[in-house]
């Protein structure tokens, strides 16, 4: 699907290592890379409307905009201090840039780092923003894309359970996967948020009124 004359961006800020995504049935080819960073890279994808359909003018696209980023996961955290009869859940309150000035409740999130698998990222990013947090059960509530038009990766979601504070030798889970060192020192993507990040404890029916109210902004970061 690649146009290997076009693989060179004409802007580079940086090698973009993330998945590259096609539709196998309507993507002919890249026509060209625009711009690319380690976090997102910008193409055009020449594309039939209808693979059914005669290649002609109007079943042909050959500039569609389409942005590779880096999948990411959302990771929903019972609060180890809580039962399973009445959960609280660990949210931030938090301001990013995108946000126009607002706070936002949020779950865990982040990049699936290049080589990670969505668990394997769901279990680093969770021992990261939560200051050590080693969880036994990871539910897996589904895989979106971000956008259905234009790419900007796929989202991850799990909610988190059985956890705590103790760990075994070097971060390792009771499973075996190390947390802590799932991706080299110096090559992950993704780094420490700098922004204010509140951490809060709220029960299962504060959660749903606060979702209600429209306290989520944020459909993934």
């Amino acid at each position: 699907k690649n146009n290997p004359t076009n693989d060179v961006c004409m802007v580079s800020y940086g090698k973009y290592n993330g998945h590259r995504y096609h539709s196998p049935t309507q993507t002919l080819y890249e026509k060209k890379c625009l711009v690319e960073s380690k976090w997102m890279r910008v193409v055009q994808h020449v594309v039939q409307l209808n693979p059914n359909a005669d290649n002609n003018a109007n079943n042909i696209i050959d500039d569609w905009l389409f942005i590779d980023y880096h999948d990411r996961i959302n990771v929903l955290v019972q609060d180890p201090k809580s039962t399973n009869d009445d959960p609280y859940f660990l949210v931030f309150e938090q301001t990013k840039y995108s946000l126009e000035g607002k706070s936002s409740l949020a779950v865990v999130g982040g990049i699936i780092e290049p080589n990670e698998s969505p668990l394997m990222a769901a279990k680093r990013e969770v021992y990261e923003e939560m200051n050590g947090l080693v969880c036994q059960t990871f539910i897996d509530i589904g895989r979106y894309r971000t956008d259905v038009n234009r790419g900007i990766g796929w989202v991850n979601g799990f909610l988190a359970r059985d956890c705590s504070l103790k760990t075994n030798t070097a971060g390792a889970t009771a499973d075996g996967t190390n947390a802590v060192d799932a991706v080299a020192e110096g090559e992950e993507v993704g780094k420490a948020d700098v922004e204010r990040q509140d951490l809060l404890s709220i029960s299962l029916e504060v959660l749903k009124d606060r979702v209600k109210r429209g306290e989520f902004l944020e459909v993934q970061w």
